[in-house]
């Protein structure tokens, strides 16, 4: 471990699966949300794509408490994305950023701190104070005429789920079998850990480039003004994303990079971040943590040959008191691709 303030995210899918319901707190990847209020979920309509208004894809979530406000004792951070690639060609990428929090004493949970086991208050289950759907696990408005036993976000959900299996289970009094349509992403829970000091080596390695560098201007090679001009001009992405690449090899794996407050790890020079719009409380945002595209390979998101999902890093913003929340507020995001001409590996 290392004396960096940065905290990273691992990608684990070796897991029980209580470890991933809302009871225990979990920072989690795809499958279902674990609803942090258990009752004020999002509309089925704030979970729509903006483009093309298919219910958006659960990402992943982030419990990250704030022990400076009470009203955050519990603090969960939920990203969501359209996974159409056409979508992605749109300014605004489809991307949703919620963030939902609870006093120490609340409806759902108990005050005491939860036991690391499966047998540890099983009564505290989404679904209990609010219906879901059963494809998604978003907030299910919309129940099944028929067996009235299962609920669904909206049609969409619905006629898939009554294709891939219902339409044989349903009836009257029927229990619900829970459903086959693929729908979520590759599930798996977040470990995380202090980022690690700087690789052995790497200090060595950056001398070595600045003596190439400062050899060539000292002229072991003749180019022209122009040439000098060009190559200057791209210095300041170059060297950008040298950073970013020497500082993610500390842990090549990491899909999340926490440090809120302090600054976010650049992948491109361009665009600049812009400064956040204050949240509706009027409280100024700050940078909480960012996504980074080692969990386009983990999910496999972003094959495509030419548009689709994909970021260099998605920069999260969040009100900085933690201000109340009832259910669940819009936060803001990001997104920040690789210069062409700086895409790892080229």
């Amino acid at each position: 471990m290392g004396s960096s303030s940065v905290d990273l995210g691992f990608f684990e899918d070796d897991f029980d699966p209580w470890e991933l319901e809302s009871r225990h707190f979990p920072s989690k990847i795809g499958g279902k949300p674990a609803w942090l209020d258990l009752k004020n979920l999002p509309s089925p309509a704030e979970l729509e794509c903006p483009h093309c208004s298919s219910p958006l894809n659960f990402l992943m979530q982030l419990y990250c408490p704030d022990s400076s406000n009470p009203d955050a004792f519990h603090r969960t951070i939920f990203l969501f994305i359209c996974t159409t690639s056409t979508c992605w060609s749109h300014p605004s990428p489809p991307i949703l950023v919620l963030r939902s929090q609870l006093a120490r004493d609340n409806p759902y949970y108990p005050s005491q701190s939860p036991v690391d086991s499966a047998s540890w208050r099983p009564d505290i289950v989404v679904g209990r104070d609010c219906p879901v759907c059963g494809v998604c696990g978003g907030r299910g408005d919309k129940l099944c005429g028929r067996c009235r036993g299962v609920s669904y976000c909206g049609e969409l959900h619905q006629k898939r789920d009554w294709k891939s299996g219902h339409k044989a289970q349903c009836s009257e009094g029927a229990l619900y079998k829970g459903s086959s349509v693929k729908w979520a992403l590759k599930e798996g829970i977040m470990e995380r850990e202090a980022e690690p000091d700087e690789e052995e080596g790497a200090a060595e390695e950056e001398d070595k480039y600045k003596d190439l560098i400062e050899g060539a201007e000292a002229g072991g090679i003749e180019v022209s003004e122009a040439e000098i001009e060009e190559i200057e001009s791209g210095q300041v992405e170059d060297k950008t994303c040298v950073k970013f690449r020497e500082r993610v090899r500390r842990a090549p794996d990491q899909i999340l990079r926490y440090d809120r407050r302090g600054k976010p790890l650049l992948c491109a020079a361009k665009p600049a971040l812009a400064t956040p719009a204050n949240c509706t409380c009027g409280s100024s945002r700050s940078f909480e943590f960012q996504v980074m595209p080692q969990l386009l390979s983990e999910l496999q998101l972003g094959l495509e040959a030419d548009g689709g999902v994909d970021w260099g890093s998605l920069y999260v913003f969040t009100c900085d008191k933690s201000c109340k929340v009832d259910g669940y507020t819009r936060e803001q995001v990001q997104l920040v691709n690789f210069e062409m001409t700086n895409i790892p590996g080229t």
